[in-house]
């Protein structure tokens, strides 16, 4: 009758060791990234959208109320009106950003505000978020590359 080898339990532990790096490794590091990024693009995504919001209460209460007039006496137009409010919702909806993402907000900011229609405002922001993962090699596919907030303005 033949025995066959019994291993030690040192080698069962060694061999359990290793297994569980390899799920730590491919399983366990990819899902607690990408938990990771997921929180950090949803934290973004709602920061820009209430940014967005406030923005557009800026406007519309900027240009619902009585225009001052310009040094010549007359009224601004309202294209100009509208010039001068996007100009107050991109400084404003870009200190909101500033102060949750940091100094960096300017250079990756887009704020748009352009007539939607006979008596609306739409206010449109893009930024442009830096990878969290990298970006080297075209290897980051799981982050979203720009956040988009959209805001309409009614009463003009």
């Amino acid at each position: 009758m033949r025995h066959w080898p019994v291993f030690s339990s040192r080698k069962q532990r060694g061999i359990a060791a290793l297994e569980f790096t390899i799920l730590a490794l491919f399983v366990m590091v990819p899902v607690f990234l990408g938990v990771f990024v997921f929180w950090e693009v949803l934290q973004t995504q709602q920061v820009i959208t209430r940014a967005t919001g406030d923005g557009a209460r800026q406007v519309s209460r900027m240009l619902n109320t009585a225009r001052a007039k310009k040094p010549d006496g007359s009224y601004p137009s309202s294209t100009e009106a509208r010039n001068t409010a996007a100009v107050l919702a991109r400084a404003s909806i870009s200190a909101a950003l500033r102060s949750h993402l940091g100094s960096d907000v300017d250079s990756r900011l887009t704020v748009d505000l352009q007539p939607s229609g006979a008596d609306q405002l739409a206010l449109n922001v893009t930024y442009a978020r830096p990878a969290l993962l990298g970006a080297a090699g075209g290897l980051n596919f799981i982050e979203p590359q720009t956040l988009r907030a959209h805001s309409l303005i009614n009463g003009h």
